[in-house]
């Protein structure tokens, strides 16, 4: 009975091992709040444009449409760039101190799927939400936004964690939910990029690095 409880014991290690081998477990909690907290700064920098420009225009017969000069379709779009670049830096920044404790690699076949796999879905949104501000269209750039990023979520899960799968069911219910409401669009957007990632990476934080 022992010796059958020993070689339990070693395949549940070997899957464990294998497991490992298969998904980056290393990403840190830290960086899911520091990006949490840089969408609410854009959201707060943004929210004085949306309640009187943007937020204004809004008609009930057709909240889609929303047209925007030429400074503030660049102010939104600096905004989300600057609010993208600032998490992933602080993304890798957390993640690399994370992989210096755990002994992981940082880049690897597996980090390589994972970026591949949340990559195209996150591109292919990016790419349509301009085409949605050229043609006017602002005010499905929010739910649109939440809808690939958690497509996105959804496809890389598989190499990572499996909170990200369960936040990427968040985002992407967010966003189909905000296509109902989309005068409130900017206030779905700081919800899913801002407070949910706040949420997301304060348990990751408690769940695996907290020792």
């Amino acid at each position: 009975m022992k010796e059958e409880q020993k070689h339990l014991d070693t395949l549940q290690d070997i899957k464990q091992i294998m497991d490992r081998s298969s998904r980056f477990i290393s990403l840190s909690g830290l960086s899911g709040i520091a990006a949490g907290l840089c969408a609410l700064g854009a959201v707060s920098y943004v929210w004085p444009l949306w309640n009187t420009s943007l937020g204004s225009s809004i008609e009930e017969s057709n909240p889609v449409l929303l047209i925007l000069d030429s400074q503030q379709k660049a102010r939104l779009l600096v905004t989300g760039i600057t609010c993208f670049i600032s998490s992933f830096i602080f993304a890798v920044i957390f993640t690399w101190f994370r992989t210096k404790k755990t002994y992981a690699s940082l880049w690897n076949s597996t980090v390589r799927k994972l970026v591949m796999n949340t990559g195209i879905p996150f591109v292919a949104g990016a790419i349509l939400v301009v085409y949605l501000m050229n043609w006017n269209l602002t005010g499905l750039i929010a739910p649109v936004c939440l809808i690939f990023y958690g497509l996105a979520l959804l496809s890389g899960s598989k190499y990572t964690v499996s909170e990200i799968r369960w936040l990427g069911i968040s985002e992407l219910l967010l966003g189909l939910l905000t296509l109902q409401f989309l005068q409130y669009g900017i206030i779905a957007w700081g919800i899913g990029f801002g407070l949910l990632h706040i949420i997301y990476g304060a348990l990751m934080w408690w769940k695996y690095e907290r020792v």
